[in-house]
């Protein structure tokens, strides 16, 4: 059965050959007409003619290559349900980047029906096989689809084998399994091993657990110096967890001078990808005049995105600007409404807050002529 890599080599097949109606030799043709194709921008209807012949005469290679023909429109006109179809074919007959393939289009509605039973199904036949794709992308799907357990145990293992392969993302998340005690007993030196492993593969997602490794002297001596360039290192590549984390060194001094100017414009790019963090951050600038000038409207804007993802901090804050009537019409109910939100997370300032706000109302209500 051929591989991905074995499409480079075309040196090794005879297009006369396909006129004896093998299927062998019809699919060896087609993949030469194909790298010719790669290579030389030559047209595919060639290639594509053989991989048919080939593909209805049941050979899983040719069904493979066909469908991802039909899935990214070469020589044909594109046609997410024909490539499921080819893929299909191609899985049934044990081929296993198939397997994936159809995994992948059942997983995200790929011209069939999202159908997470039947995902789960392919990727684990496919891992059987031993696809280190296929055993990510179905530990990926364990707790992320409903009616799949989570199994900590079973995911730490699955990440381990893959990142012994060199796998930079199952190395991060391995990191993150010892980091967590997710199925292994917490070891925050072994965290800082496989984080440093997969952010010299340049995992912007490792380079910024390495950061808070260094920042929390988790696995590693604290060192804020060392965290904030691993920060910078991920968010020059515009990764939003690292900017928002470099906003917050600068904003506070760690491991840099503090710049409140350069904590905007970090929070700032973080904040318009949606790093929910990053939005609290960029509002609270803006209500201090922090790094800016002050701005109530521009501190709401932020707040009401922050708080549309959950976060407690921005409730609260939100919260004191209807108290306060900072930007908004002073509204003391919809102060005490999200004053109750944050505090139902578990905001330790919502209650006292919860407290003066009804004092308040309760004057409002004992003296119909007074106004908030």
């Amino acid at each position: 059965m051929l591989n991905r890599n074995e499409l480079m080599y075309p040196g090794r097949w005879i297009a006369g050959a396909a006129m004896l109606g093998d299927a062998e030799a019809l699919k060896l043709s087609s993949l030469s007409s194909f790298h010719l194709y790669r290579v030389a921008r030559v047209k595919l209807v060639e290639s594509i003619k053989w991989l048919k012949r080939a593909a209805d005469l049941g050979d899983a290679d040719a069904e493979y290559i066909l469908a991802g023909c039909y899935s990214e429109g070469y020589g044909v006109s594109q046609d997410a349900w024909e490539a499921a179809m080819w893929y299909m074919f191609a899985a049934t007959r044990e081929h296993v980047e198939a397997q994936f393939s159809i995994g992948a289009c059942f997983a995200r509605g790929l011209g069939v029906p999202v159908h997470h039973g039947m995902a789960l199904h392919w990727y684990q036949r496919a891992a059987k096989q031993g696809d280190t794709d296929a055993e990510f992308a179905l530990e990926w799907s364990f707790g992320k689809i409903e009616g799949v357990p989570w199994n900590h145990p079973h995911s730490a293992g699955r990440y381990r084998r893959v990142a012994e392969q060199g796998d930079a993302v199952a190395q991060n998340n391995l990191a993150g399994c010892y980091m967590r005690g997710l199925g292994v007993t917490p070891d925050f030196a072994e965290a800082f091993k496989w984080c440093c492993q997969a952010a010299e593969q340049n995992l912007v997602e490792a380079q910024t657990n390495l950061g808070i490794c260094h920042f929390f002297g988790h696995g590693v001596p604290q060192n804020y110096a060392a965290a904030f360039e691993w920060f910078r290192k991920a968010a020059e590549r515009g990764f939003p967890e690292a900017q928002s984390n470099l906003g917050w060194c600068f904003d506070n001094g760690w491991g840099v001078r503090e710049n409140k100017e350069q904590a905007v414009k970090w929070y700032l790019c973080a904040a318009e990808q949606g790093h929910a963090v990053a939005q609290f951050n960029l509002g609270n600038c803006y209500e201090d005049g922090d790094g800016v000038t002050q701005d109530y409207a521009e501190a709401i804007k932020w707040y009401r995105k922050a708080v549309a993802q959950g976060v407690a901090n921005a409730q609260f804050h939100l919260g004191g600007c209807y108290e306060a009537g900072d930007g908004v019409a002073k509204d003391y109910l919809e102060a005490m409404k999200w004053y109750r939100e944050a505090a139902e997370q578990g905001e330790p300032r919502a209650k006292k807050a919860i407290e003066r706000v009804a004092k308040k109302l309760e004057v409002e209500c004992s003296n119909p002529c007074h106004k908030s």
